[in-house]
């Protein structure tokens, strides 16, 4: 059976985007998960994610960021119905960290707006923060919150709209190159062929399918918590967040209308993360120890958030060694493109990375530069994908 010219294996929010962004080009599409449609064992599921280009982690994601943009507004007008709720975000650190003066610094180079703020600006502007006189802020009015599980099922409506095929509980176990192209056998027992393949399957990206990236990977199960704002307050203008204390922690969060009613989900970016096997699908709860030092962190920052978290659960973030993308072709085959999971940040840029996995797969220049997202930037390879 020939599937046409593309198969996206994982139908995360990457996968989704390179199957839309192919089915806009007119590609005969296959798209496979082997899960359902909004399963929670990986690291698309959720509600809410942050979008912010004031990027502390450095301006080569500028032009990711910025094609990001655009797609997920356009992504928006073609829904017809909220996606992207305006929020504002404030990013917030010590006067030692890098978090306020490198956002500022990539917002100057990208004319960004925004404003600097001491710790009273940011008290006054957002009660519900309560933060010390030792901290500062930067804050990005054009930041905003993605409502995530919804954008990423209008991916999946567009590209079927345009012609993709979708099919959810099919798992590809094996991937061979051939001179006609790529032959992909299922666990239902069936064997497709088609042109191109985009692997986009988050942290099963440790697996067998692409050999030469997985041993980059470091799969890691990380807790998310959800809080109540004081009632006086209640959550309308909350703002997206980020927060660095003095010795190096760093948290997030975002409003959120979820299944707890208006919350406001919170959690560790560089702490709290154990290795992970997401092929383990076990239910496991997150511990008393890790609950009791979130809520301390969530007191030292706010006063108008209760620190006790009504609800928690585990998901996963897959680190690379410098913490950025791998957003490339596999080094045995071209025809194999590589869409890695994005150490806990990527989220926000996946309109983009689809839109850039599907040029590759097609055989065409990338619409920005992908020089700081290369496989090889951590060294020879390995013997490479087959």
């Amino acid at each position: 059976m020939r599937t046409g010219d593309v198969l996206v294996i994982g139908l995360g929010v990457f996968g989704a985007a390179a199957a839309q962004a192919l089915a806009e080009r007119g590609a005969r599409v296959l798209a496979v998960d082997a899960h359902g449609p909004t399963h929670r064992f990986g690291s698309s599921h959720g509600e809410t994610r942050i979008f912010r280009r004031a990027y502390w982690e450095g301006t080569d994601y500028l032009p990711l960021l910025e094609r990001a943009h655009e797609r997920w507004t356009d992504l928006e007008a073609a829904y017809g119905d909220t996606l992207l709720m305006r929020t504002g975000g404030v990013f917030v650190g010590a006067e030692s960290s890098g978090v306020v003066d490198l956002s500022r610094q990539t917002a100057e180079t990208g004319g960004i707006a925004h404003e600097v703020w001491n710790a009273e600006q940011l008290n006054g502007r957002f009660p519900w923060f309560g933060v010390g006189a030792d901290m500062k802020a930067l804050y990005e009015p054009g930041a905003y919150t993605v409502l995530a599980n919804r954008a990423r099922l209008a991916m999946i409506d567009e590209a079927v709209r345009r012609g993709a095929a979708i099919r959810f509980g099919e798992e590809v176990v094996d991937l061979r190159s051939a001179a006609s192209g790529v032959t992909v056998r299922l666990r239902s027992g069936g064997t497709l062929s088609c042109d191109a393949v985009v692997v986009a399957t988050g942290p099963w990206m440790k697996g067998p399918l692409a050999p030469s990236t997985a041993r980059h990977l470091s799969p890691m199960r990380v807790p998310v918590y959800w809080f109540r704002a004081d009632p006086k307050l209640g959550t309308e203008g909350f703002p997206a967040f980020l927060y660095e204390s003095a010795d190096g922690q760093v948290v997030y969060g975002v409003p959120e209308w979820g299944e707890g009613g208006r919350e406001v989900k919170i959690g560790f970016h560089n702490r709290q993360q154990t290795p992970g096997d997401p092929t383990d699908l076990a239910r496991r709860e997150v511990s008393a120890q890790e609950r009791e030092e979130m809520a301390r962190m969530v007191a030292r920052i706010f006063t108008g958030v209760q620190p006790e978290a009504p609800r928690a659960r585990y998901c996963y973030y897959t680190l690379t060694p410098d913490g950025s993308f791998i957003i490339d072709r596999s080094p045995a085959d071209p025809r194999i493109v590589h869409t890695s999971a994005c150490s806990g940040h990527g989220f926000k840029f996946a309109p983009a990375v689809g839109e850039c996995a599907a040029a590759l797969a097609l055989g065409e220049p990338a619409p920005v530069d992908l020089a700081p997202f290369a496989g090889d930037r951590f060294g020879a390879g390995a013997a490479g994908d087959r």
